[in-house]
């Protein structure tokens, strides 16, 4: 049933939709548990995640359901990136929390790459359903969930992360050149074209131009724009050409 009736002092009854909730989890066992729990304060739709399910139809799935709220949980399925379903429900416009696996002192991280995927909080599984029920309650008449500061202390901890990440990403990659690539992206750094290089190199221009297709390559990029930032992304600078081409 989708109303509750409640009676006033003048024994008027009036009606009062239940919110909608959909619920996207990896077990039906789980999703099933919160359910039954949250019964009869919200009207509750389970969106289960399988192997089968892309990231897309997933969110489908869940905005088909017309939710007030949605619950995540993290990772909700093998193959599915619970981070991009926080960020397609986000772009849907339906606000959502999520629970993870781990607590928040285990894994900051995760907790601050939910948050930012558009996550309005977190809670661990093993959270008390009143809590739960508190967190849905707040988020639904637009309140904080989370103290500020320590949602802000989980956000930069997983935007220092992310760029840890991408560095080391950017230097593994960058190991992968040859001697000559490395002198050639390092002047391609300092803004010389191709033309350039290879006079100055007493090189063919088409030997240099060859060079960079070898370097975007390996740097997996599309453009001599994106090698330099690659590059300069693992700390690398114009004036490291010697040192790096040695």
């Amino acid at each position: 049933m989708d109303t509750i009736v409640s009676t006033s002092s003048s024994s008027r009854a009036t009606q009062r939709r239940l919110p909608r909730l959909v619920i996207v989890e990896e077990h039906t066992a789980v999703a099933d548990v919160l359910d039954a729990g949250l019964w009869g304060r919200y009207r509750v739709r389970s969106v289960i995640a399988t192997e089968q399910r892309s990231v897309a139809a997933t969110v489908a799935a869940a905005r088909a359901a017309r939710p007030d709220i949605a619950i995540v949980a993290v990772r909700p399925g093998p193959f599915i990136d619970s981070e991009l379903v926080l960020r397609g429900l986000r772009a849907a416009g339906v606000p959502a929390i999520a629970l993870s696996t781990v607590g928040v002192e285990d894994d900051p991280v995760l907790w601050g790459r939910c948050l930012l995927a558009g996550a309005l909080g977190l809670l661990p599984k093993t959270a008390d359903l009143a809590d739960l029920t508190r967190m849905l309650d707040r988020v639904l008449v637009d309140q904080p969930t989370m103290c500020p500061a320590l949602a802000t202390r989980l956000r930069e901890a997983a935007t220092r992360a992310a760029t840890d990440d991408e560095c080391w990403t950017a230097r593994n990659r960058l190991g992968c050149l040859s001697g000559r690539e490395r002198a050639v992206i390092a002047k391609l750094m300092s803004g010389r074209c191709p033309a350039e290089i290879a006079r100055e190199d007493f090189v063919a221009e088409a030997t240099v131009r060859s060079q960079i297709k070898s370097i975007l390559a390996k740097l997996q990029v599309n453009s001599q724009l994106g090698a330099v930032a690659v590059a300069r992304l693992a700390g690398w600078s114009a004036g490291d050409e010697l040192a790096v081409a040695s």
